[in-house]
């Protein structure tokens, strides 16, 4: 890897440290938020009404972990999209003209995983949240305690890989 692209993937790593360090801390208050809160609406918690609301918070929590996640992913962390890509796409993605291919291609992919781990962490902490939500609408801790799960399942599942990153960035 030439020099000043690996200083630019050991920042990108720091960086990327920090917004899953962020991310995280963000879930986990949620968690202790959620545990802790009484449900201002425990009276409404056998109304159908509720129940709509926790199937619906729950489809959408689920699409956005077992559907949205994976096509971002997919998407954005491709490796073979980046390498195949022609010049044109690769300036869609940002990467300024005359730059030399093999360094645009790396720094393309450095910034496409760094949006792929934003994006992937931002919607389990999105399912963390409706978690909190279901709770102050009435619904009880076990609903909430599954988004939540949800959440740290994908959150502990994605974290920053540097090793990774790394190799992959040289690799391309």
């Amino acid at each position: 890897m030439i020099g000043i692209v690996a200083e630019v993937v050991e920042k990108q790593i720091k960086s990327l440290k920090w917004i899953y360090a962020v991310m995280s801390a963000t879930v986990l208050a949620t968690l202790v938020i959620t545990l802790v809160l009484d449900s201002p609406a425990e009276a409404a918690s056998e109304s159908s009404i509720l129940l709509w609301t926790q199937l619906g918070l729950g489809i959408f929590g689920a699409l956005l972990l077992a559907v949205l996640l994976p096509i971002a992913r997919s998407r954005l962390l491709s490796t073979d999209r980046v390498r195949n890509a022609t010049a044109e796409q690769l300036a869609s993605w940002g990467l300024p003209e005359n730059i030399d291919p093999q360094i645009g291609r790396q720094a393309v992919y450095l910034t496409r995983y760094t949006a792929g781990s934003v994006v992937s962490w931002g919607l389990a902490a999105a399912t963390g949240l409706y978690g909190l939500v279901a709770r102050m609408l009435g619904s009880t801790q076990i609903v909430a305690a599954l988004f939540l799960a949800a959440a740290v399942f994908v959150l502990v599942l994605l974290p920053p890989r540097a090793q990774w990153l790394r190799e992959t960035v040289e690799r391309i």
